[in-house]
């Protein structure tokens, strides 16, 4: 123990008390043997290191060359003292008597000889050496012990610890300054007097001075003796022999860390953080998470934190993150919120693969962590004062922190956050639900006189105007009136025609989400969405001269607005008055797919007004009708623009001899067969537009069965045989109900035909003439074959066929036409009836057609269509079958009607509910049963 006199010591010479103390306590033990040499030789090692230290510290005091000269002579001395040490033998020494010397009362060990043992890896690290025997070490502060050992003049007589604050009573002995004040406190109660715990002397005073000297040589060694304690440690590190000795490094290093921040700074700069960085790909969990803590305490300072950014740290720990060890998970967290600090860091933290999406699904998940889910909130946080990690977030779907810096940002911010949201509509679709302070936050960058954030602003509001939850709040905020003036008004130099473009594309989603166009008031005179005003605008911006772009959104909005019956009807009226529908003709042959499709269906809902309007306008165009042919057929796969060009066809006024007249002569008849053959065979029904294309394909060939008085028609409808054609789409195998309906239509159409085409046999001439045997036998061959050849119709009264004359029975067509009877749908069940009435008119042979089909069963499917259906046109046109059935059909055919059980039901309800039709044509019938009476009979009157 050193013994310390009582003599004042002031700060000023504390360097040299210490130096004293030290040199009188070795002078005290005069060498006289080999262990006292070896002492001397370790007290004056030690005490040239504090030398050295000291002068270091004072290096401003001295001048450059006197500084170096004696930190010169020092390292020297020091190093031929080691020289000296080294080069002693252990023979010299005659036996192992004296290799205990670091073990001799000079200086203690404060550390428990029962910690876990280390690998034999650090035996002797620095020291290894036959002076020390080969020295087995338990701990890594064992091995920095015998590098700076402990002087027994360190430790507190009364707590045996090494002393923190030294101070010196009155009788010379020192003590730790908390000790001996416990010490004093505990003899204040007693009656005795006042001793030195160690001597027992009596003291005439409680007070105590501090030793400076001691206190600073204890604080030096401290310092040397953590720095020893942290490169020992690294050295653990870098040898990684197994995972009990990292384990026991990292250990050692946290407590370090904890205990001053010069320690922290060697970390970092022999490498330690920079190390631990590389633990974190560990495959043992301890380990990992062990750094991970140690990293947070390295890290927060701006310099620890540096060199994480220089390393792979923080995608190795966005990794862990999704731990399945909650402790690992916490740690990874924690450590990640520590970097999230430093503004520094942000942007790399935030630009890690993954980073964002999983914090934000730790956010979310808070039920399942808490812990992780408020941390991962603060990391966000932090993330949020890097502009760019904004961006990222919403990119991972984390809007909120987007939207609320567009909202309560400076200028500057609301439109860095409105180009970002732009780049990011434009990169990926986003469903956003919108607040009216966004919206009116965008409504007035809209009107920004800065071109970037202008067009920024209407990007932004076109996509979230798709989402027609938002159209109300939008509306709210004023963005149909900005935008009609974008459209309509604003006009700003060199602006691009694309801004309207936008602007006619946020208005066609809003009217598209259901908005009430009637009310929806769209600038500051009163007008409304319905109004001439603006839709004669609209229609009127159509042109082929104007970008595509806003000639598409502009068909869109007047789509949407067809959907309501009064802006319908005040477009029609715009249309037909200024002869509007040649511009939206033309623009059906625009190669922008979307364009071309869109005026295509706008012409197909305006058709059921001003149909011949636009069939008129169609053949008038150049080009036309044989584009829209072109567009009809396909190779392979049915688009929806094929689908619509055929659907067109199929809805304009069948009856237009004009269009008619230019769909044969441009080819169209060869395309729409070639099609339904396609069709029949299965090569393109697999496309989502395959149902609607083979309708429309059916319909515009049913179209031409309107207009066969003109000679060119009626050939092309021989020559292609459409009753054959039409006979074959009857079976449900051909496609839709509707295909079936349309095909009774046709041969509806082509069967009034059938009584005109029918040819009689030409009367022979009575005179014989005088003839050769030779000439009469030759045509008795020819007249033979002519008999066998010609059949005539018993319906018809002449020569028919299927091709000439569109003959139903001669197509095979009423056995189909019978079929569809048994239909669920109404419309095919009346259009195949009124096909079958065509084989009842007053024109043909009415009794020989109900022959012909009663024995096709034809009475039993009429009265199961009875039974059925409850529509008045089936009604009517079963009714009017029926009373042909009973006026022309033999017994068993009036047999069959008059036992049907329902028929008397459906009877007296057509008469009832029926309309007028159903209602007269039910009255016949009633009338035939003798169920009414015969109001046609004649009575004479009787004079009396």
């Amino acid at each position: 123990m050193v013994m310390v006199p009582t003599v004042s010591v002031s700060q000023e010479d504390s360097m040299e008390s210490g130096k004293a103390i030290m040199e009188r306590q070795t002078a005290r033990r005069a060498p006289a043997s080999m262990t006292q040499i070896l002492e001397s030789l370790f007290a004056s090692i030690n005490l040239a290191k504090d030398l050295t230290t000291k002068c270091r510290g004072r290096a401003l005091e001295l001048t450059d060359d006197e500084m170096q000269i004696i930190i010169q002579d020092l390292d020297n001395v020091i190093g031929n003292i080691c020289d000296h040490l080294g080069s002693i033998p252990a023979s010299a020494l005659g036996s192992n008597a004296y290799t205990d010397v670091a073990d001799r009362p000079n200086r203690r060990s404060v550390y428990d000889s029962d910690m876990p043992r280390l690998v034999d890896s650090l035996r002797g690290m620095y020291h290894e050496s036959h002076e020390f025997g080969g020295q087995m070490f338990n701990s890594l502060p064992e091995v920095t012990e015998y590098v700076e050992p402990l002087y027994d003049g360190f430790f507190c007589p009364l707590t045996n610890e090494v002393m923190t604050d030294p101070v010196i009573t009155e009788g010379g002995m020192t003590y730790d300054r908390r000790a001996i004040e416990e010490h004093f406190e505990k003899s204040a109660d007693s009656s005795e007097p006042v001793c030195c715990p160690f001597t027992k002397m009596p003291l005439q005073s409680k007070a105590v001075m501090s030793n400076a000297s001691l206190k600073s040589v204890i604080a030096e060694w401290r310092r040397r003796n953590e720095a020893m304690r942290i490169r020992i440690a690294r050295t653990a590190l870098s040898l990684s022999t197994t995972e009990a000795m990292v384990l026991e490094a990292i250990h050692e290093l946290k407590l370090l860390a904890k205990l001053r921040g010069k320690n922290k700074e060697l970390m970092h700069k022999i490498g330690v953080t920079k190390f631990l960085s590389r633990l974190l790909d560990n495959h043992n969990a301890q380990i990992r998470r062990d750094a991970l803590e140690l990293l947070c305490l390295l890290v927060d300072d701006e310099e620890g934190k540096d060199i994480i950014g220089k390393t792979k740290a923080i995608a190795r720990t966005i990794k862990l993150l999704s731990s399945n060890t909650t402790d690992e998970r916490h740690a990874a967290i924690s450590f990640l919120l520590e970097l999230s600090e430093s503004q520094l860091l942000l942007e790399n933290i935030g630009s890690t693969a993954g980073s964002i999406l999983i914090l934000t699904t730790m956010k979310i998940n808070d039920s399942d962590d808490p812990t992780a889910a408020e941390k991962s909130r603060a990391v966000l946080k932090n993330l949020e004062k890097c502009s760019k990690n904004i961006k990222y977030m919403a990119e991972s779907g984390y809007l909120e922190p987007l939207l609320s810096h567009l909202v309560e940002g400076p200028e500057e911010v609301q439109m860095e956050m409105v180009s970002y949201l732009s780049e990011l509509v434009l990169e990926q679709e986003l469903t956003i639900d919108v607040t009216k302070s966004t919206s009116e936050i965008l409504i007035k960058l809209v009107c920004s006189c800065n071109t970037v954030v202008h067009k920024a602003a209407l990007n932004v509001l076109v996509q979230l105007s798709s989402h027609h939850p938002n159209s109300k709040v939008l509306i709210e905020a004023g963005a149909v009136l900005v935008m009609i003036e974008e459209l309509f008004t604003r006009k700003i130099d060199d602006e691009p025609v694309s801004y309207k473009a936008k602007a006619a594309t946020v208005l066609a989603n809003i009217v598209e989400s259901g908005i009430d166009p009637d009310t929806t008031v769209v600038n500051k005179e009163g007008h409304v969405f319905s109004s001439k005003y603006c839709i004669y605008n609209f229609v009127h911006m159509l042109k082929c001269f104007m970008p595509d772009d806003l000639n598409l959104s502009i068909i869109r909005l007047l789509l949407a607005l067809t959907a309501f019956a009064k802006p319908l009807d005040v477009m029609v009226s715009v249309v037909r008055e200024n002869h509007r529908g040649h511009a939206i003709v033309e623009l059906m042959n625009s190669p922008m797919q979307a364009l071309s499709i869109a005026a295509t269906r706008l012409l197909i809902t305006l058709s059921a007004h001003i149909g011949h309007t636009i069939a008129e306008r169609l053949c008038k165009t150049q080009g036309q009708p044989g584009r829209l042919v072109k567009s009809i057929s396909h190779a392979g796969h049915v688009t929806e623009r094929h689908a619509a060009s055929v659907t067109l066809l199929s809805r304009l006024p069948h009856r237009n001899i004009s269009l008619n007249l230019g769909l044969v002569q441009e080819g169209a008849v060869p395309v729409i067969l070639n099609g339904i053959d396609e069709m029949q065979n299965g090569a393109t029904r697999t496309s989502r537009y395959a149902a609607p294309y083979m309708e429309g394909l059916v319909g515009s060939l049913v179209r031409l069965t309107t207009t066969l008085y003109n000679p060119t028609v009626l050939k092309a409808a021989k020559d292609y045989s459409l009753a054959s054609v039409l006979t074959e789409l009857l079976t449900g195998a051909a496609g839709s109900g509707e295909v079936q309906r349309l095909a009774a239509v046709g041969l509806e159409n082509l069967s009034y035909q059938s009584i005109r085409l029918s040819q009689l046999l030409p009367e022979e001439d009575p005179r014989p003439k005088k003839k050769t045997i030779l000439k009469r036998l030759m045509d008795s061959r020819v007249h033979g074959n002519k008999a066998s050849q010609r059949h005539i119709c018993p319906v018809h009264g002449g020569v028919c066929s299927t091709v000439t004359t569109f003959c139903l029975l001669e197509a095979g067509s009423v056995e189909g036409l019978l079929g569809c009877l048994e239909n669920d749908s109404p419309r095919v069940v009346e259009a195949a009836l009124g096909a079958l009435c065509t084989l009842l008119d007053d024109r043909v042979n009415v009794e020989r057609s109900v022959f012909a089909l009663a024995k096709l069963d034809a009475v039993r499917r009429v009265l199961g269509a009875l039974r059925r259906h409850r529509e008045n046109v089936v009604w009517h046109k079963c009714f009017c079958l029926v009373e042909k059935f009973l006026m022309y059909g033999n017994d068993r055919c009036v047999r069959e009607v008059t036992g049907d059980r329902t028929l008397p039901t459906a009877l007296v309800s057509a008469f009832h509910k029926g309309d007028a039709g159903a209602k007269k044509a039910a009255e016949g019938i009633l009338t035939r049963l003798h169920k009414m009476p015969d109001y046609s009979a004649t009575y004479l009157s009787v004079e009396i």
